[in-house]
This record gives structure tokens, sequence and C-alpha cells, in this order.
């Protein structure tokens, strides 16, 4: 078995470390909320689904280990089908859903992924094509039969995702952690399913394209997912960190600071080398001299940059403050809605007061405001 290096895995393979990055995350957080559970398992099949199709399959030219991630990947996408559903009858308030909200539902949900998973593990050649090299990696596929089937259903499953995010949207209260919720999937489910939800209708007609229909449906796609799994997470986890934002924003700081010093350190290198007739040793001693001398501009050009994208997140005491009630009023709602507060939701909520700072008096006004 050799492992083989092509720019074409790259996107998808960091799908499957960001999607199970935050499935981590998510799980960590509220392990008891059947909205992280159901959250984190999304995540894990989605990544798997990724790195298996426009992934980890390009950088082996050992046909079994390919085969194999392959199928694991459509057992993954195929079980999808079924817990994106009970996701959604979790996570959107809209009659849309309402269908699989009832336990019977949610029993054959879970039921029909375990069983479809299995057959995809039986019946592996129903799905695929036979393995091809298609220049770019060692191997590549295509899907065929009920592989067809499979993928289309998924985009169907999907774009019906974002007409009940936008249903949930508009159908419920203005500034409520519902609607706000709503926004943040419409937003994720926007994104991927203009580009990928379609993609997959369409999959028939345009994966045969030569060259397009390689680089569409793996690296493009791959990148598409990548971005919807960060979006998706922070809509649901933004209800749930009060210092959240503080954290993407300082991650987005340091990676601009990266970017630029990288970019900067590749693009004077490049014209230096074509200028003057120097070796690569000092050719990068005073490029790197350059971009030390430049560091701190760069520093102070990203934190102008994150305090203009991201102008109301501060790092204040006051800022603080009011994250911490949003978060606290967003587990409020979530249990009060049904007009009764059970032993268990007023643990929970003791729980994240203390955890808060949160007085006891402040929480106890928020509530009779839910209330009244």
């Amino acid at each position: 078995m050799n492992i083989v290096w092509t720019w074409w895995g790259v996107p998808g393979t960091f799908g499957l470390i960001a999607a199970w990055f935050c499935a981590i995350v998510a799980l960590r957080i509220a392990p008891k909320r059947a909205l992280n559970r159901r959250l984190s398992l999304i995540l894990l099949l989605e990544g798997t689904f990724v790195a298996g199709h426009m992934g980890l399959l390009f950088f082996f030219d050992n046909q079994a280990i390919v085969s194999a991630l392959m199928t694991i990947g459509m057992a993954a996408r195929f079980a999808l089908l079924f817990q994106y559903l009970a996701f959604l009858a979790i996570a959107l308030d809209t009659p849309l859903i309402a269908p699989f909200r009832t336990p019977v539902a949610k029993n054959v949900l879970n039921v029909a992924s375990v069983v479809v998973a299995i057959f995809v593990f039986a019946k592996p050649e129903l799905y695929f094509s036979e393995l091809y090299n298609p220049g770019w990696a060692p191997w590549n596929f295509q899907f065929v039969g009920m592989g067809l089937w499979v993928v289309q259903l998924q985009g169907a499953v999907y774009i019906f995702g974002l007409v009940a995010a936008l249903s949930a949207f508009f159908g419920t209260d203005k500034g409520s952690v519902a609607r706000n919720r709503a926004m943040w999937f419409a937003i994720a489910f926007g994104f991927r399913d203009i580009f990928a939800g379609f993609l997959q209708i369409l999959y028939p007609i345009l994966r045969p394209a030569p060259f397009w229909g390689e680089f569409i449906y793996n690296p493009a796609q791959a990148i598409a997912f990548s971005v919807y799994f960060l979006l998706l997470a922070y809509g649901v986890l933004r209800w749930q960190l009060f210092d959240i934002d503080l954290k993407v924003k300082l991650v987005l700081r340091q990676s601009t600071v990266v970017a630029l010093v990288a970019g900067g350190f590749i693009v004077a290198s490049e014209t230096l080398e074509s200028m003057v007739p120097v070796s690569g040793t000092a050719l990068s001693i005073a490029v790197a001299v350059v971009i030390l001398i430049l560091l701190r501009p760069i520093h102070r050009f990203a934190l102008g940059m994150t305090d203009r994208l991201m102008s109301s997140v501060q790092d204040t005491p006051e800022y603080l403050d009011a994250r911490k009630n949003s978060v606290y009023r967003a587990t409020l709602e979530g249990a009060v809605e049904d007009g009764i507060v059970t032993d268990m939701e007023r643990r929970i909520l003791d729980r994240l007061r203390e955890e808060l700072g949160i007085s006891p008096d402040d929480a106890a006004a928020m509530e009779n405001e839910f209330r009244q």
C-alpha cells in the first residue's frame, strides 16, 4: 500500500476533521441535550461520507482500501437521510417537521438508518461504478444504480431542510431564540444547498463531464460542506457558549495574520528570486527579516479588520454579561415554552445559572418575563 499526495483530497479530508471536531465540541458542551446529541451524530455521518467520497480515498492506490472507504461513506450517506430528518424535528419549530416529532416516527427513522447502512455493507456493488484512474489521483468512482437514487434523494432531503428552516424563521416570534437559531440554520443550509443540494439532484447530468464533473463533485463540493459544518455548529453553539463570538473573532484575527505572513513570504520569495541571483538560504533569511519587520503592521491590520467585521463583539464586562444573559435566556425559553418546567429542567437551569454567575433574582425576573 502506497499513500499518494494529491491536492484534490485535501478539502474532503479537512471536511472530515472540521465535522468531527465540531461534533466532539457539541457533545462535550451539553451531552444531555437531545439537540447536541443529534447535531453530533449528523456531523459525524456527514464528515464520514465527505471523507469517504471526496477526500481520503484519493490518497490511496490500494483498491481494497479505496473500496472500503467508498462503502463506509455510502453507509453514512444513506443513514444520514433518516437521521437528518430526526435532527430537523428537534432543531426547528415548524409544522413541516411535525410528522417526524412523534415517538413512532423517531423510532422508525432510527431503525431505518441502521437497516440501510447494513444493506450497503451487504451489497456495495449496487451503488458504485468500477474504479477508474482520473489522472489526478490513483482511483475514483461514480455513483450508479441505487447510488444515484441515494444521492438524488439526499439532495431533495437537504432542500427540504432549507425550506423547513425558512418556514421556522418566518413562523417564530421576532427576537426569540428559536427564530435566531432558525436563521443560522437557514444560512448554513442555504450555503450548502444552493451548491451541494442541487448538485445531488443534477448528478446524472453534470457528473459525467470530463474535468468539471470531477472538480465540482469532489474538491469544490467538499469545500462547501466544510463551511457548512462550521456554520451549522456555530448556529447551535452560539446559544450555549457565552464567549463563542470572542473565540471566533480571535481565531479570525490569528488566521488573518498567518495567511498574510505565509502569503507575503511566498510572494516575496518568488519576486526576489526572479530579480536577485542569490542562494535559496540567503533569500529565505532576507524575506524572513522583511516579514519580521512588517509583523506589527500586519497584526494591527488584522486587529482593525476583525474589529470592523465584528464591531459588536468586545472583550468587556458589559459584553460578557449580556452574552451570559442571552445564553441563559435561550435555555430558559426552551424550558418554559410548554408552560411547565420539569424537575430536570429546573436542575439544568440552576446549574447553568451558577456557572454563568447570574443572580437568583435576575433569573427569576427573566422567567417571569417569559411566563407573562
